[in-house]
Protein backbone atom coordinates (compact mmCIF):
# COMPACT_ATOMS: atom_id res chain seq x y z
CA UNK A 1 0.00 0.00 0.00
CA UNK A 2 2.66 2.33 0.92
CA UNK A 3 4.67 1.32 -2.50
CA UNK A 4 1.48 2.29 -4.42
CA UNK A 5 0.84 5.52 -2.55
CA UNK A 6 4.72 6.43 -3.42
CA UNK A 7 3.92 5.74 -6.78
CA UNK A 8 0.81 7.99 -7.25
CA UNK A 9 2.90 10.90 -5.33
CA UNK A 10 5.63 10.53 -7.76
CA UNK A 11 3.48 10.41 -10.91
CA UNK A 12 1.53 13.72 -8.84
CA UNK A 13 5.28 15.39 -9.30
CA UNK A 14 5.11 16.75 -13.13
CA UNK A 15 1.38 18.21 -11.92
CA UNK A 16 2.24 19.54 -8.97
CA UNK A 17 5.46 20.97 -10.69
CA UNK A 18 2.93 22.61 -13.67
CA UNK A 19 0.69 23.97 -10.74
CA UNK A 20 3.56 26.01 -9.38
CA UNK A 21 4.64 27.48 -12.53
CA UNK A 22 1.18 28.59 -13.66
CA UNK A 23 0.09 29.59 -10.82
CA UNK A 24 1.89 30.14 -7.35
CA UNK A 25 4.68 31.64 -8.86
CA UNK A 26 2.43 34.22 -10.88
CA UNK A 27 0.47 34.94 -7.54
CA UNK A 28 3.55 35.39 -5.70
CA UNK A 29 4.85 38.12 -7.98
CA UNK A 30 1.32 39.70 -8.35
CA UNK A 31 1.71 39.98 -4.53
CA UNK A 32 5.54 41.24 -4.58
CA UNK A 33 3.88 44.07 -7.32
CA UNK A 34 1.35 45.13 -5.08
CA UNK A 35 3.38 46.71 -2.59
CA UNK A 36 6.43 48.13 -4.53
CA UNK A 37 5.77 52.44 -4.97
CA UNK A 38 4.56 53.86 -7.79
CA UNK A 39 5.57 57.30 -9.28
CA UNK A 40 3.92 59.40 -12.03
CA UNK A 41 5.21 58.79 -15.16
CA UNK A 42 6.99 55.77 -14.02
CA UNK A 43 6.61 52.71 -16.30
CA UNK A 44 8.82 50.14 -13.73
CA UNK A 45 7.88 50.39 -9.87
CA UNK A 46 10.25 50.04 -7.67
CA UNK A 47 11.31 49.49 -3.97
CA UNK A 48 10.31 50.47 -1.05
CA UNK A 49 7.55 48.50 -0.14
CA UNK A 50 4.45 50.44 0.75
CA UNK A 51 0.52 49.95 1.09
CA UNK A 52 -0.05 52.94 -0.67
CA UNK A 53 -1.94 50.76 -3.69
CA UNK A 54 -3.91 49.11 -0.87
CA UNK A 55 -4.88 52.38 0.82
CA UNK A 56 -5.77 54.23 -2.07
CA UNK A 57 -8.55 51.35 -3.09
CA UNK A 58 -10.02 51.93 0.81
CA UNK A 59 -9.93 55.70 1.16
CA UNK A 60 -11.37 56.44 -2.68
CA UNK A 61 -14.99 56.02 -2.45
CA UNK A 62 -15.08 55.51 -6.30
CA UNK A 63 -13.83 51.96 -5.93
CA UNK A 64 -16.69 51.14 -3.44
CA UNK A 65 -18.99 52.04 -6.41
CA UNK A 66 -17.13 49.88 -8.86
CA UNK A 67 -17.06 46.62 -6.52
CA UNK A 68 -20.52 47.54 -5.79
CA UNK A 69 -21.88 47.62 -8.81
CA UNK A 70 -19.40 44.68 -10.30
CA UNK A 71 -21.45 42.37 -7.07
CA UNK A 72 -24.39 43.57 -8.12
CA UNK A 73 -24.08 42.65 -12.01
CA UNK A 74 -22.11 39.23 -11.41
CA UNK A 75 -25.55 38.40 -8.92
CA UNK A 76 -28.07 39.53 -11.49
CA UNK A 77 -26.30 37.41 -13.94
CA UNK A 78 -25.67 34.66 -11.70
CA UNK A 79 -29.34 34.39 -10.41
CA UNK A 80 -30.90 34.67 -13.98
CA UNK A 81 -28.33 32.00 -15.03
CA UNK A 82 -30.00 29.50 -12.35
CA UNK A 83 -33.01 30.37 -13.27
CA UNK A 84 -32.63 29.39 -17.01
CA UNK A 85 -30.21 26.70 -16.64
CA UNK A 86 -32.38 24.60 -13.70
CA UNK A 87 -34.55 23.98 -16.47
CA UNK A 88 -32.34 22.78 -19.21
CA UNK A 89 -30.02 20.92 -16.88
CA UNK A 90 -33.74 19.03 -16.07
CA UNK A 91 -34.58 18.39 -19.01
CA UNK A 92 -30.91 17.12 -20.28
CA UNK A 93 -30.72 14.81 -16.77
CA UNK A 94 -33.96 13.22 -18.13
CA UNK A 95 -32.67 13.10 -22.16
CA UNK A 96 -31.81 9.89 -23.35
CA UNK A 97 -30.18 8.72 -26.35
CA UNK A 98 -29.05 11.64 -29.88
CA UNK A 99 -31.51 14.37 -27.47
CA UNK A 100 -29.26 13.89 -24.97
CA UNK A 101 -26.25 14.77 -26.79
CA UNK A 102 -27.88 17.35 -29.40
CA UNK A 103 -28.49 19.61 -26.32
CA UNK A 104 -25.16 19.03 -24.71
CA UNK A 105 -23.59 19.72 -27.80
CA UNK A 106 -25.38 22.77 -27.82
CA UNK A 107 -24.78 23.92 -24.55
CA UNK A 108 -21.46 23.76 -24.28
CA UNK A 109 -20.75 24.76 -28.59
CA UNK A 110 -20.45 28.05 -26.72
CA UNK A 111 -17.42 27.33 -24.65
CA UNK A 112 -15.76 26.58 -28.29
CA UNK A 113 -15.90 29.78 -29.65
CA UNK A 114 -14.53 31.32 -26.96
CA UNK A 115 -16.31 34.85 -24.75
CA UNK A 116 -14.58 37.23 -27.50
CA UNK A 117 -16.06 35.69 -30.37
CA UNK A 118 -19.68 35.53 -28.51
CA UNK A 119 -19.13 39.24 -27.20
CA UNK A 120 -18.37 41.09 -30.58
CA UNK A 121 -21.69 38.46 -32.09
CA UNK A 122 -24.24 40.38 -29.37
CA UNK A 123 -22.31 43.67 -30.08
CA UNK A 124 -23.86 43.13 -33.87
CA UNK A 125 -27.01 42.29 -32.88
CA UNK A 126 -27.54 45.06 -30.16
CA UNK A 127 -25.75 47.96 -32.10
CA UNK A 128 -28.02 50.59 -33.24
CA UNK A 129 -28.16 49.39 -37.27
CA UNK A 130 -27.53 46.01 -35.44
CA UNK A 131 -30.57 42.77 -36.04
CA UNK A 132 -32.37 43.56 -33.14
CA UNK A 133 -33.07 47.24 -34.00
CA UNK A 134 -33.71 46.49 -37.70
CA UNK A 135 -36.19 43.92 -36.69
CA UNK A 136 -38.07 46.13 -34.14
CA UNK A 137 -38.30 48.94 -36.70
CA UNK A 138 -39.60 46.61 -39.85
CA UNK A 139 -42.13 45.95 -36.89
CA UNK A 140 -42.76 49.21 -36.40
CA UNK A 141 -42.52 49.03 -33.14
CA UNK A 142 -40.08 51.88 -32.83
CA UNK A 143 -38.96 54.53 -34.90
CA UNK A 144 -35.43 55.80 -33.52
CA UNK A 145 -33.07 52.89 -32.58
CA UNK A 146 -33.16 51.45 -29.60
CA UNK A 147 -29.73 52.34 -27.42
CA UNK A 148 -28.90 48.70 -25.83
CA UNK A 149 -25.56 49.09 -25.78
CA UNK A 150 -23.30 51.13 -23.09
CA UNK A 151 -25.58 50.04 -20.20
CA UNK A 152 -26.01 47.06 -17.72
CA UNK A 153 -28.12 45.93 -19.41
CA UNK A 154 -26.15 45.01 -22.20
CA UNK A 155 -23.53 43.71 -19.84
CA UNK A 156 -25.61 41.22 -18.10
CA UNK A 157 -27.04 40.04 -21.30
CA UNK A 158 -23.45 39.43 -22.45
CA UNK A 159 -22.60 37.32 -19.23
CA UNK A 160 -25.70 35.48 -18.72
CA UNK A 161 -24.95 33.97 -22.40
CA UNK A 162 -21.16 33.33 -21.75
CA UNK A 163 -21.32 31.73 -18.23
CA UNK A 164 -24.65 29.93 -18.89
CA UNK A 165 -23.10 26.54 -19.73
CA UNK A 166 -21.06 26.50 -16.34
CA UNK A 167 -24.25 26.36 -14.39
CA UNK A 168 -25.65 24.11 -17.01
CA UNK A 169 -23.19 21.39 -16.55
CA UNK A 170 -22.87 21.36 -12.61
CA UNK A 171 -26.81 20.92 -11.85
CA UNK A 172 -27.14 18.56 -14.62
CA UNK A 173 -24.49 16.32 -13.05
CA UNK A 174 -26.23 16.25 -10.11
CA UNK A 175 -29.60 15.55 -10.92
CA UNK A 176 -28.14 12.64 -12.97
CA UNK A 177 -26.95 10.81 -9.34
CA UNK A 178 -30.40 11.16 -7.66
CA UNK A 179 -31.83 7.62 -7.33
CA UNK A 180 -34.69 6.76 -8.81
CA UNK A 181 -35.42 4.17 -5.99
CA UNK A 182 -36.09 7.77 -4.20
CA UNK A 183 -38.33 9.07 -6.26
CA UNK A 184 -40.35 5.86 -6.61
CA UNK A 185 -40.78 5.46 -2.65
CA UNK A 186 -41.85 8.78 -2.59
CA UNK A 187 -44.45 7.82 -5.46
CA UNK A 188 -45.45 4.89 -3.50
CA UNK A 189 -46.50 6.93 -0.54
CA UNK A 190 -48.90 9.17 -2.42
CA UNK A 191 -46.45 11.80 -3.51
CA UNK A 192 -47.39 13.85 -6.74
CA UNK A 193 -44.66 15.31 -9.45
CA UNK A 194 -44.66 18.47 -7.94
CA UNK A 195 -44.37 16.96 -4.20
CA UNK A 196 -41.74 14.46 -5.66
CA UNK A 197 -39.85 17.97 -7.44
CA UNK A 198 -39.78 20.24 -4.69
CA UNK A 199 -39.10 17.74 -1.56
CA UNK A 200 -36.39 15.55 -2.78
CA UNK A 201 -35.69 16.52 -6.36
CA UNK A 202 -34.88 20.52 -5.45
CA UNK A 203 -33.11 19.76 -2.26
CA UNK A 204 -31.12 16.92 -3.40
CA UNK A 205 -29.79 19.12 -6.15
CA UNK A 206 -28.33 22.27 -4.52
CA UNK A 207 -25.80 21.16 -3.95
CA UNK A 208 -25.50 21.51 -7.94
CA UNK A 209 -26.68 24.90 -7.77
CA UNK A 210 -24.04 25.78 -5.29
CA UNK A 211 -21.04 24.73 -7.70
CA UNK A 212 -22.88 26.45 -10.38
CA UNK A 213 -23.37 29.48 -8.40
CA UNK A 214 -19.64 29.61 -7.40
CA UNK A 215 -18.59 29.39 -10.97
CA UNK A 216 -20.76 31.55 -12.56
CA UNK A 217 -20.27 34.48 -10.04
CA UNK A 218 -16.78 34.01 -9.78
CA UNK A 219 -16.58 34.29 -13.52
CA UNK A 220 -18.82 37.25 -13.91
CA UNK A 221 -17.38 39.18 -11.07
CA UNK A 222 -13.62 38.91 -13.09
CA UNK A 223 -14.77 38.92 -16.25
CA UNK A 224 -13.51 42.08 -18.50
CA UNK A 225 -13.86 41.75 -22.19
CA UNK A 226 -17.88 41.33 -22.06
CA UNK A 227 -18.20 44.71 -19.75
CA UNK A 228 -15.60 46.39 -21.65
CA UNK A 229 -17.14 45.62 -25.33
CA UNK A 230 -21.03 45.88 -24.73
CA UNK A 231 -20.67 48.43 -22.00
CA UNK A 232 -19.01 50.62 -24.60
CA UNK A 233 -16.57 52.18 -21.06
CA UNK A 234 -19.27 53.74 -20.05
CA UNK A 235 -19.64 50.85 -16.90
CA UNK A 236 -17.10 50.92 -14.96
CA UNK A 237 -16.22 47.01 -13.10
CA UNK A 238 -13.46 45.77 -11.57
CA UNK A 239 -11.89 43.99 -14.66
CA UNK A 240 -12.30 47.11 -16.83
CA UNK A 241 -10.77 49.25 -13.97
CA UNK A 242 -7.50 46.63 -13.87
CA UNK A 243 -7.08 47.07 -16.95
CA UNK A 244 -6.83 50.61 -17.34
CA UNK A 245 -4.62 51.00 -14.40
CA UNK A 246 -2.39 48.84 -15.72
CA UNK A 247 -2.29 49.14 -19.52
CA UNK A 248 -3.33 52.94 -19.96
CA UNK A 249 -1.69 54.45 -16.72
CA UNK A 250 0.86 51.52 -16.10
CA UNK A 251 -0.12 51.79 -12.31
CA UNK A 252 0.86 48.00 -12.00
CA UNK A 253 1.30 48.26 -8.03
CA UNK A 254 -2.37 49.20 -7.50
CA UNK A 255 -3.59 47.15 -10.63
CA UNK A 256 -2.06 44.30 -8.89
CA UNK A 257 -3.71 45.50 -5.22
CA UNK A 258 -7.33 45.68 -6.76
CA UNK A 259 -6.41 41.97 -7.99
CA UNK A 260 -5.24 40.76 -4.94
CA UNK A 261 -8.16 42.23 -3.13
CA UNK A 262 -10.66 40.51 -5.82
CA UNK A 263 -8.77 37.15 -4.89
CA UNK A 264 -9.31 37.79 -1.14
CA UNK A 265 -13.05 38.15 -2.22
CA UNK A 266 -13.47 35.15 -4.30
CA UNK A 267 -11.63 32.94 -1.64
CA UNK A 268 -14.46 34.16 1.07
CA UNK A 269 -17.38 33.56 -1.08
CA UNK A 270 -15.82 29.75 -2.13
CA UNK A 271 -15.14 29.32 1.99
CA UNK A 272 -18.21 30.68 2.97
CA UNK A 273 -19.91 28.40 0.84
CA UNK A 274 -18.13 25.08 1.55
CA UNK A 275 -19.03 26.16 5.36
CA UNK A 276 -22.53 26.38 4.60
CA UNK A 277 -22.55 23.15 2.39
CA UNK A 278 -20.87 21.57 5.21
CA UNK A 279 -23.57 22.72 7.45
CA UNK A 280 -26.21 20.92 5.62
CA UNK A 281 -24.42 18.20 5.15
CA UNK A 282 -24.59 17.94 8.74
CA UNK A 283 -28.08 18.87 9.06
CA UNK A 284 -28.91 16.09 6.85
CA UNK A 285 -27.21 13.69 8.29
Amino acid sequence: MNNTARKMNVLLLPLAFLFFIMFIIPFLYLCYTSFLTYSSGQVIPGLPFTLGAYLKFFQDSYFAKVIGRTFWLSFLSTAICVVMAYPLAFLMAKAKGYIKTTLLVLVTLPLISGVVVQTMGWYGLLTDYGTVNTILKTLHLVKEPVKFLGNSNAIVIGLVQSFLPYMVLPIMNILQVIPNNVLEAAENLGANRVQRFFRITFPLSLGGVGAGFILVFGACLSSYTTPSILGRGKVQVIGTVVYQQAMQLFNWPFAAAISMILLVLLVILVGLSSIRQKRNAVGGD
